[in-house]
């Protein structure tokens, strides 16, 4: 009894560590720098225009950035709540008396609602990409792949 008790608590750990490591974006991160979180520190942010600076926009172009970013602002923060209620709601169905079934369900909403955040993120990135010239896409590619370089499998 303790043993099997011991095996539930191990794989539930395991699967809400899991979900927990799911929830952070590494992969779409670095293709998000136009969504650039508080919570991380940048060397530019401080001088205006920050890591926009380094690409020599016109105000023209920064403008339409600006533009980008304030229209799914509001999108990319409800899906990002979202996420992280439906987590807790996971949680408390891996504590709790739920079937597998539930706690399958409650994990592929989950699954979901970061793939919309995720398909937001990019289009986010597609919108920006056409703003930009030649050099500056350039630029921006390698700001993109400068935190996070794309790993040996994403070039299959």
């Amino acid at each position: 009894m303790f043993c099997s008790r011991v095996s539930i608590l191990a794989v539930a750990m395991i699967v809400l560590g899991s979900t927990i490591a799911m929830a952070k974006p590494t992969l779409i991160s670095h293709q998000v720098i136009a969504q650039t979180p508080t919570s991380v520190p940048h060397p530019n942010r401080g001088q205006s225009g920050g890591w926009l600076k380094d690409f020599n926009l016109t105000s023209q172009q920064l403008q339409q950035i600006k533009e980008i970013r304030n229209q799914s602002k509001q999108q990319i923060a409800q899906k990002s709540q979202e996420i992280r209620l439906e987590q807790q709601e996971l949680h408390d169905l891996i504590a709790g008396t739920a079937t597998k079934e539930q706690v399958r369900g409650k994990y592929n909403q989950i699954k979901l609602v970061k793939q919309q955040l995720a398909d937001t993120q990019f289009e986010n990135t597609l919108a920006i990409r056409e703003i930009l010239n030649p050099e500056q896409r350039q630029k921006f590619a390698e700001q993109m792949y400068k935190k996070n370089p794309p790993s040996p499998a994403q070039h299959n």
